[in-house]
């Protein structure tokens, strides 16, 4: 494994001029992209002092037509100014970060952060029309907090009270869920269209348990099956839904309840996407439940490594779990574990550690992966952790978790549901749900040991994602 092409090269450097960003609260205000530009521009990555630095940015503020915002407040180790040159409306944006040089600029910065342009103003992101779903914090992680137990009357409520979703797709959310729980799944969405795929995508994830639990499924023989399989007895109709808050349920998107404890994974797609496959806990609850069953042991024979794996991370904490499973793969040894253990808990005490307190191994892992080191929540031991995670990543691209997932998902309590829109007009209706058990999907399972380990914090466990 050559740890020296372990890179990542992100944000404004990997931009075309002309690439397109927009504010997410507000659909109207888009920017376009011109160029990165960074002071000083010969061979030297950096100002010799913070006057040479403060003199030059005083001269580019004058040589230019338009606003400049300034993102940050420099201290004299920062020598390097790193500009993104935005049109907004037309007029030209300039917004400036000073770093400590220029000299390795992937990674500083992926968008504009909220309040740079003004006070309460959102910032700017990088995506195409197409790909501002993605943006709106409407999915049930985005809204819940807690792993609360609901009635379906009680989400349109919950929903009406979030932040940061533009108001009009807002009210069209809340308005459709409430007739949705009162049994009009045909209900009409004013002027939905327009936000089509936020609706089957995301009001999909809120609706299809309602949908179950009212028998507004296409499906209703599959509802029946999966009802008397995995129930004990119960009824769909007597359940309550809990949308899961923990980084371990990342594919599924709520869950049925039923008085009698028996619990049903719902995972939700628009109907021209594909399924999600099974939550780690999900998959840690077939485990257990059909260890000592005679037709699981198979399973657990032919997915000996991925049932391990599945084992530490959900009994384990974020920062245990990634430190032992790069222990079973042999990336680290005892000494590195200790290492980063310690740190980590310095870290949350509010300490750091210094470079040379790592190990020679963990130290080789910083120098291959760049992180933000100007960020003032920069940690060494979380950078530590991250590379860390990018090289676990590598190594457990040999795990054959797909079929691992297919396997287990054969004894699995989860269904399927995709949701469909329809267009009229300018208005939709989504009263398409069709349901699906035992779950099926196409695509590929991987393990997501990066996205929730950064140079600043560890913000959840190592998990599986859809692709």
């Amino acid at each position: 494994m050559q740890f020296t092409e372990l890179t990542e090269s992100v944000g404004f450097p990997n931009r075309k001029n002309g690439d397109p960003f927009y504010n997410p609260k507000d659909e109207a205000d888009v920017a376009t992209f011109i160029e990165l530009i960074l002071w000083p521009d010969g061979d030297d990555k950096a100002y010799e002092t913070p006057e040479q630095r403060d003199e030059a940015l005083s001269s580019f503020e004058s040589q230019v037509q338009g606003n400049v915002y300034v993102l940050n407040k420099p201290n004299t180790g920062m020598l390097g100014l790193y500009i993104v040159h935005l049109v907004v409306g037309g007029a030209d944006e300039y917004y400036v970060r000073h770093v400590k040089s220029v000299a390795n600029p992937a990674g500083v910065l992926n968008a504009i952060p909220p309040g740079a342009k003004a006070p309460g103003h959102s910032g700017y992101r990088f995506g195409s029309i197409s790909a501002r779903k993605e943006s709106y914090a409407i999915k049930p992680s985005d809204i819940f907090k807690t792993d609360g137990l609901l009635r379906p009357e009680d989400i349109p409520g919950k929903l009406a009270a979030a932040q940061n979703i533009p108001h009009d797709l807002k009210s069209q959310m809340t308005i459709y869920l409430d007739a949705l729980s009162k049994g009009n799944k045909d209900h009409l969405i004013q002027d939905g269209d327009k936000y089509r795929t936020v609706h089957e995508n995301y009001t999909g994830e809120f609706a299809a348990p309602i949908a179950i639990i009212n028998a507004q499924v296409d499906n209703q023989d599959v509802r029946q099956n999966a009802e008397t399989a995995l129930l004990g007895g119960e009824r769909f109709a007597n359940c309550q839904i809990r949308f899961p808050v923990s980084s371990t349920e990342k594919l599924i998107d709520s869950q049925l309840i039923a008085s009698n404890g028996r619990i049903v994974g719902v995972s939700s797609k628009a109907k021209t996407g594909g399924g999600a496959a099974a939550s780690l806990a999900g998959l840690m609850d077939t485990i257990n439940t059909k260890r000592d069953d005679q037709d699981f042991q198979k399973i657990l024979q032919d997915h000996a490594d991925v049932v391990k794996l599945i084992e530490t991370v959900v009994n384990m904490s974020a920062a245990a779990g990634l430190i032992q499973v790069s222990l079973d793969q042999k990336l680290i040894d005892q000494q590195d574990a200790s290492a980063l253990a310690e740190g980590i808990k310095k870290a949350k005490q509010g300490n750091k550690v210094t470079f040379e307190e790592l190990t020679p191994r963990l130290q080789g892992f910083i120098k291959n992966y760049g992180a933000d080191t100007d960020n003032p929540r920069y940690n060494l031991v979380y950078h530590a952790a991250a590379a860390l995670s990018r090289v676990l990543a590598i190594k457990l691209e040999d795990l054959d978790v797909t079929e691992a997932v297919k396997d287990l998902m054969n004894f699995s309590t989860v269904v399927q549901v995709y949701a469909g829109a329809s267009k009229v007009g300018d208005d939709l209706k989504l009263n398409s749900f069709k349901m699906v058990w035992p779950p099926q999907f196409k695509g590929k399972v991987v393990i997501d040991t990066a996205k929730n380990f950064t140079g600043t914090e560890i913000r959840g466990k190592i998990g599986f994602k859809f692709k």
